[in-house]
């Protein structure tokens, strides 16, 4: 498969646009705004008139967009990817939804020969320009067989977890940890320094020590320097964590902790800062304990 579709060039829809050109695809994108459309061109790829034109003529269609309304529009609408796409088509969608969103999807696909699978990406933008985004699957072995080549251009982890929908209950399950443990390490350094220990020494001793993660080594420094330019903006992150609450509540599971992250991004939305970082959270955890983090004589 030769002939790749892509719809969505944002922070993470370029660099992977990009990479899939490095791979030696013929690629031809649509997205909402024309600035990504001309870095991609530049980059190689075709500008395509429309999703329907877009869908009859690629082999594989990959979008990655912010929202479920937005994936159902650009797959469902009177003039989506399912309007053009005829049998065989290969549909792969990175965008964050509910698994739900997948299977309602899938079968509309199913009903008319193309093929759906799941396969939200994790990584940020450092790993969508890098090639080594985690890419989480859901769908047939068979239509994951087919198009490994394609996702291997992208991404540097690729597993197909189960039949559709997998890929995204694992997705949410990830930005769930993310959460829990984003706020987990600012309370933590709230206790710290409310007790008066160098939050630099405790870096290095968490860092050595069972308490380490991901979170501690890439957050630490942000934190620090309090940085909340927008990464991840904390309007897809509150998205993400509410609807990995709904997905366990669907199961029939509390997951007290994901509710407690959750509340604290929440805050953040609420408070307006939904074009922020993720990191957001930081300031309304620290309103509610009454102590700012990394003040003068921490830093």
């Amino acid at each position: 498969m030769k002939k790749i579709g892509y719809v969505g060039l944002g922070n993470m829809g370029l660099p992977m646009v990009k990479n899939l050109l490095k791979a030696g695809f013929e690629v031809r994108v649509c997205s909402r705004s024309q600035a990504p459309i001309d870095a991609a061109l530049q980059a190689g790829a075709v500008a395509a008139a429309s999703l329907t034109e877009l869908a009859a003529w690629a082999e594989v269609v990959c979008t990655c967009l912010p929202m479920p309304e937005d994936v159902e529009s650009v797959y469902l609408g009177e003039s989506g990817l399912l309007a053009g796409a005829t049998a065989g088509t290969v549909l792969i969608d990175h965008s964050t939804v509910g698994p739900e969103t997948n299977r309602k999807i899938a079968a509309q696909a199913e009903a008319i020969g193309v093929e759906f699978l799941d396969a939200p990406v994790s990584g940020g933008p450092g790993g969508a320009t890098a090639g080594t985004l985690a890419i989480m699957v859901g769908g047939k072995q068979a239509v994951y067989d087919s198009v490994t080549e394609v996702l291997a251009a992208m991404g540097k982890t690729v597993i197909r977890l189960g039949e559709c929908g997998a890929g995204s209950v694992a997705k949410l399950l990830n930005n769930q940890l993310v959460g829990i443990h984003q706020r987990a390490l600012i309370e933590a350094l709230m206790v710290a320094q409310a007790n008066k220990l160098d939050l630099d020494q405790l870096q290095q001793v968490l860092k050595g020590s069972s308490g380490n993660s991901v979170i501690l080594e890439m957050m630490y420094p942000l934190l620090k320097a309090r940085d909340l330019t927008p990464r991840f903006r904390n309007t897809l992150f509150h998205k993400d964590m509410r609807l990995a609450l709904e997905m366990a509540r669907d199961c029939g599971i509390d997951t007290a902790m994901g509710r407690t992250a959750f509340v604290a991004v929440d805050a953040a939305q609420q408070a307006g800062m939904g074009d922020q970082d993720s990191l957001a959270m930081l300031l309304p955890l620290e309103a509610q304990n009454g102590i700012e983090l990394f003040t003068d004589d921490d830093r």
